[in-house]
């Protein structure tokens, strides 16, 4: 009777070791098993994104799609999966991806030979196989993860500030007129023509010019991007709130993008200092979208260092259809909420120097400019125009994609969903 008893107890312990190593492999296979589906999906989105930019280039070249776009599209998927320790073609790895229209049904295949009318978009889905360790003991010989993810070209609505975003806004009405390639006076800082924005050829002509002769320095351009009022981002608890400080021009520069660093508008102007928040377009003739605080003044140390940052480069500038004043949008507009620590300086609105009306403008859409040398004309920024998208208030519209019509504006890319 007592062997019997102690043979029980011995198949009950085996019993029992079996399941412990069941629960310890459950435990350290799945451990592994969640860092491996998380890289399997953070390998789709690289890789999406990856291939999504080769169609960009395509869509805003106004390009066919012809094998050799095809296999652009596909080098780029199958490189960055394998960066992202995905490897199409071998045991552990397998890839596959469509391209998408708008409403994201899928055309066809990336590395069939050519891309579809109608593409905006690349699907891409990929599974990552690893062998498991311990939960053989429970037939379980494998681990296996799925990713998907789906990237979209489309025009640009809102801009990340670190985007080669300049402090200077310039009229829609100029930027409508101008064609690609064309040579324009972004800012005109001649005191004698001072304020004001022109399409023209004849620096001593005042033809095509748009601005207020009579009012300088409030009308030369200049943001202060410390203050952006926007009605969907006025309480102080909003990750997008910009309303900061109205009299120092800078901030962002130091350790914490938080605080202010009064260099003027040098640091946005040049490259070392990017916005650290996005910018969103409105509509035009609405009152949706940023409304951006004007910093009046020539700034020639500024303009300077935009040459010097981004001469024969491209920039970004924002682009504003109205001018309000302080004053009106105080009375028409939602009060923006003042940070508990009063930095606004006890000014909920900006003021002007004297505390009278500030402007702010209302921005519709970005523009992209290639700067040149400004020796042209004194105290002037001269630029080629290149593109320019107007926003509805939206992150990205999803384009008509390859063998669309072909206009000329900013592409931008983004996941999907």
């Amino acid at each position: 009777m007592r062997e019997k008893t102690e043979g029980q107890a011995l198949v009950l312990m085996a019993f029992a070791l079996v399941a412990l190593a069941a629960m310890v492999g459950l435990a350290i296979d799945g451990g592994r098993l969640y860092s491996q589906r998380r890289q399997t999906q953070n390998a789709a989105d690289a890789a999406a994104m990856a291939g999504t930019r080769e169609l960009a280039v395509v869509i805003a070249h106004c390009g066919e799609g012809d094998a050799a776009a095809d296999l652009a599209v596909r080098q780029a998927i199958v490189e960055m999966a394998r960066l992202n320790g995905v490897e199409h073609g071998t045991p552990n790895g397998h890839i596959e991806a469509q391209y998408v229209n708008a409403d994201e049904q899928a055309l066809g295949w990336v590395g069939a030979g050519s891309i579809p009318n109608g593409a905006t978009g690349v699907r891409v889905t990929m599974t990552m196989t690893d062998t498991a360790t311990f939960m053989k003991v429970v037939g379980q010989d494998t681990l296996s993860t799925a990713g998907e993810a789906t990237g979209i070209v489309g025009e640009v609505r809102t801009l990340a500030g670190g985007a080669g975003l300049l402090p200077i806004a310039v009229p829609l009405e100029v930027v409508e007129a101008l064609a690609s390639e064309q040579t324009f006076y972004i800012m005109e800082n001649d005191q004698h023509y001072g304020g004001m924005f022109c399409l023209r050829d004849d620096p001593e002509s005042d033809e095509d010019c748009v601005g207020d002769p009579a009012s300088y320095n409030a009308h030369r351009g200049w943001l202060n991007l410390n203050y952006i009022y926007n009605t969907l981002h006025i309480s102080e608890n909003d990750p997008y709130n910009r309303t900061f400080q109205t009299n120092v021009s800078n901030r962002g520069c130091g350790g914490d993008p938080t605080k202010s660093v009064d260099d003027g508008l040098k640091g946005w102007a040049g490259d070392g200092c990017p916005y650290p928040f996005p910018v969103f377009a409105g509509t035009v003739n609405g009152t949706d979208g940023d409304f951006i605080h004007g910093d009046p003044g020539a700034r020639q140390s500024s303009l300077m260092t935009v040459v010097e940052a981004y001469n024969g480069k491209t920039a970004i500038v924002p682009i504003f259809d109205r001018i309000f004043m302080s004053d009106y949008m105080a009375d028409h507009f939602p009060e923006p909420e003042e940070p508990p620590d009063g930095n606004l300086g006890g000014h909920k609105w900006p003021r002007a120097g004297g505390g009278g009306h500030a402007f702010l403008y209302h921005i519709v859409g970005f523009a992209a400019v290639r700067i040149n040398d400004p020796n042209m004309h004194d105290h002037t920024l001269v630029g080629d125009f290149e593109a320019y998208t107007l926003g509805d208030y939206s992150e990205l519209v999803p384009t008509a994609g390859v063998g669309a019509s072909c206009e000329l504006d900013l592409k931008s890319i983004a996941l999907w969903h």
